[in-house]
């Protein structure tokens, strides 16, 4: 595939062009932008692994080790089922604020894995409505210093997406204005805008980035966009924002706090703001 912007970035309309004739002698040739089939049944089901269960409609999804560590030190909650990886297991820990139970669990990084944990998650818990949240590259640091980070729209730079909606340059984050109306709410600064969702941290190069800023884009991370065509295709609800970590300039990158205590102590800190999101959906 070359087909190609002038930054060298994948363009959806451009290359529909070339991919029209694609159905060749011996069979169709998959691509990664005409993957989406919703017209056939996908072959491996959910019921072989997972008996089907209902703990609760709300679940908290965080990345981060030090969270998981925190809430289990932190608060009373039970173990309300598990799904099994090679990596090891995933525990979904269910507890109750004021009244209402919500479900808890540390997802894989990357969308695909992300997704496919979400939607294991929502068979055998009966999770519809996820509030997922961590960290982010900043990409305009004046808009978001000091602020939380409410995508808009994801640009699709990932594989997952394409497989459960049709192609497009970006994904609309449903719930944005929600998460914003609880922020509101509770008084924390935030700003929003578009996001760009990519699977290759280390191809995070200056023209991409360039290209993503001039798009409007604030910030880089590597499940929004898959997230939100999972939850479009099955249904669900996705609610999303991020911190801070590493900046990314036009020609260069500064660490920030990526991989440091202060990161760790925002990840931890900002829990309670996804219990106050958790709480008004």
């Amino acid at each position: 595939m070359s087909s190609y912007n002038n930054y060298g970035i994948f363009s959806y309309n451009t290359c529909m062009n070339t991919l029209n004739g694609c159905v060749q002698k011996g069979g169709n040739k998959m691509s990664i932008i005409n993957s989406f089939d919703n017209k056939s049944k996908p072959l491996i089901d959910l019921g072989a692994f997972f008996e089907p269960k209902n703990f609760g409609d709300t679940c908290i999804v965080t990345f981060s080790i030090h969270v998981k560590e925190m809430f289990l030190e932190k608060y009373q909650y039970e173990i309300v089922g598990t799904t099994k990886t090679a990596n090891g297991n995933i525990d979904i820990y269910r507890f109750e604020v004021d009244g209402k139970k919500i479900l808890f669990y540390m997802s894989p990084i990357c969308a695909a894995a992300a997704g496919c944990t979400m939607h294991e998650v929502h068979y055998f818990t009966g999770a519809s409505k996820f509030i997922v949240y961590g960290s982010c590259g900043i990409l305009d640091n004046e808009k978001c210093s000091g602020k939380l980070i409410v995508p808009t729209e994801a640009y699709r730079d990932e594989g997952l997406s394409y497989h459960y909606m049709e192609p497009s340059d970006y994904v609309e984050i449903k719930n944005a204005n929600k998460v914003a109306e609880a922020f509101e709410k509770n008084g924390y600064p935030y700003v929003l805008g578009k996001t760009w969702t990519t699977d290759a941290i280390y191809m995070e190069t200056a023209d991409k980035a360039k290209a993503r800023r001039d798009d409007g884009c604030l910030t880089v991370e590597m499940e929004s966009s898959g997230l939100q065509a999972v939850c479009n295709f099955y249904g669900y609800e996705l609610y999303t924002f991020f911190f801070g970590a590493d900046l990314l300039t036009d020609d260069s990158w500064d660490k920030g706090d990526l991989g440091n205590e202060k990161e760790f102590d925002i990840q931890r800190e900002t829990f309670k703001i996804a219990i106050d999101v958790a709480m008004s959906v």
